[in-house]
């Protein structure tokens, strides 16, 4: 009962990564079309007036769209990392405080499947994504601007290796 309760996790966690990876393209489109509402250089000083504006609503749900987009890359690429650790059996860092999202690209750069620079850079994606999602009141337009940024780099050079190393994981998905 136990090996099949195992597989039936296997199972479910391989669907999800196949899921993500799937809709990843499309989630990622979203974040740059969300940055190109603010000029084609993502430009600071117009987010800014967006961000803080009480009068342009039209201006102020390009914001919103852009916090949107940025936490679904971030969420998405959290649950990848998640998954994809678990589902590979990856050995968990012991460290009782860190979340379960920055063990996982512990382990991932462990593992070799990402550089340590660029596990810096996902563990800074994944608080700055925090901060927005649970800090609102006190998070600035530079904050949010900051985040886009980091997250649309990190999402686009994690993919990549991680792709390439989940595939061998993939292949004995039952129907």
């Amino acid at each position: 009962m136990e090996a099949r309760a195992r597989k039936a996790d296997r199972n479910r966690r391989q669907r999800r990564i196949i899921r993500h990876l799937a809709d990843f393209p499309r989630q990622y489109a979203a974040l740059e079309h969300a940055m190109l509402a603010f000029g084609e250089s993502f430009d600071l000083h117009e987010f800014k007036k967006a961000f803080n504006t009480n009068e342009d609503i039209d201006a102020y749900n390009r914001v919103q769209a852009l916090e949107r987009a940025l936490g679904r890359v971030q969420n998405f690429i959290a649950d990848l990392a998640q998954d994809g650790v678990k589902l590979a059996q990856l050995p968990s860092a012991p460290d009782q405080h860190i979340s379960p999202t920055n063990k996982a690209f512990a382990a991932l750069h462990q593992a070799g499947v990402i550089s340590g620079q660029l596990r810096k850079r996902l563990m800074r994606a994944q608080e700055a994504r925090s901060v927005i999602e649970h800090g609102y009141i006190e998070t600035s337009a530079s904050q949010v601007h900051a985040a886009a940024v980091l997250i649309h780099s990190c999402a686009r050079d994690f993919i990549v290796p991680y792709r390439g190393w989940i595939e061998t994981y993939l292949d004995d998905l039952d129907g």
